[in-house]
């Protein structure tokens, strides 16, 4: 669907009437429901965002993406609800306004938040000018702040009923298997073969935070002018957040990071290779340092991380087919083009295979 479609998707009257009750900054110069600007931040497979601008004012709103979306999957009330109980915690996030379930306003419920500006890193090309010392700097952030989510303590922000954090692990491990038989997918015998076995291995005492489901590098906006050194600006898409094993957001930001069997399931682990950046297993450290956590478990949790991102890459695929996209187009599972600074790329529907073979791998089937 191209943007003018999902922009004639807005109310852009009542969008504006949504924003000023809930005390949204809004220039009133001009006609009421005339002096909104909306335009599409992300849009296809993604959470569907909008930029919002009323004179020097500028917002976001974000809805679930286009198409069909799998029960539970992209929750929006859930998002605002964790980024609501986060805004006194001193994490970097957005400020959230409201939350509406009006789905005739812009097409499904949505929330408005503030727009945080910052630089988005996706692939390799995006680091090309940064300086060593500066990559260096990003990653150190991305794993300061990861300790200070997993420090915070879900009662005292009011989410202490967000999740149930008994057997979580074993849990989502069953509910992404049901999720995979519901689902329509291609033949890939592994997946059941690689849940039974990760079912096996759960360790018997896990940690248990408040966790963000989805924490990586693409799903930040870093300040490049922060002083003395660049920071992360935001944490964004919180829909995942759950009260879990904190193990498995240090696991899937690794997943994401690098390539640390030689295969390339995402072209975000292109961006390591970039001079600075610390590699995976320094994350962990520098992890394991901060917390005291003990990570020599990380393995299981790399394959279950692999292993889930294999089931939602498969998901994405066959809905990209529903919709009548070209899913095998080069670095669709990213949402860009060929990094042309690598000439590398990532086939989403390939992707899926190769996530699986990492899961193999690592749990020495």
């Amino acid at each position: 669907m191209s943007d003018t479609a999902e922009l004639d998707l807005v109310d852009v009257v009542a969008l504006r009437r949504f924003l000023a009750e809930a005390g949204v900054a809004l220039d009133d110069r001009g006609p009421a429901g005339t002096v909104l600007d909306v335009s599409v931040l992300s849009g296809g497979l993604s959470n569907l965002t909008y930029l919002v601008r009323s004179g020097r004012h500028e917002h976001v709103v974000r809805r679930r993406p286009l198409g069909h979306v799998a029960p539970g999957a992209h929750d929006m009330r859930r998002e605002f609800t964790v980024l609501s109980a986060l805004q006194s915690s001193g994490l970097p996030i957005p400020v959230v306004y409201g939350f509406c379930d009006d789905e005739t306003i812009v097409g499904a419920p949505f929330y408005a938040m503030s727009c945080v500006h910052g630089s988005v890193f996706h692939r390799r090309a995006d680091v090309a000018t940064l300086q060593a010392h500066e990559a260096r700097a990003v990653s150190e952030a991305v794993v300061e702040v990861l300790d200070r989510l997993h420090r915070i303590d879900p009662a005292e922000v009011g989410l202490g009923a967000l999740g149930r954090p008994d057997g979580f692990v074993a849990r989502r491990i069953g509910r992404w298997m049901a999720q995979w038989e519901q689902a329509e997918h291609r033949d890939h015998p592994a997946v059941d073969r690689l849940g039974r076995r990760l079912l096996e291995l759960v360790p018997l005492h896990a940690d248990a935070t408040l966790v963000h489901g989805d924490y990586r590098l693409g799903n930040m906006l870093i300040d490049l002018e922060a002083d003395p050194e660049p920071g992360v600006a935001a944490v964004l898409d919180w829909e995942m957040s759950t009260l879990g094993d904190p193990l498995t957001d240090l696991a899937h930001l690794i997943v994401y990071w690098d390539r640390t069997r030689g295969r390339l399931t995402h072209e975000s682990q292109l961006i390591a290779e970039h001079p600075g950046f610390a590699s995976s297993s320094e994350l962990a450290e520098g992890y394991a340092r901060a917390t005291g956590r003990d990570v020599s478990a990380l393995d299981f949790y790399l394959a279950f991380e692999h292993w889930r991102a294999a089931i939602i890459k498969e998901a994405i695929f066959t809905r990209q087919r529903f919709l009548g996209r070209a899913a095998d187009r080069p670095g669709s599972d990213a949402g860009h083009g060929d990094d042309a600074g690598a000439r590398e790329s990532v086939d989403l529907g390939e992707s899926v295979g190769r996530h699986l073979e990492e899961a193999a791998d690592l749990l020495h089937v």
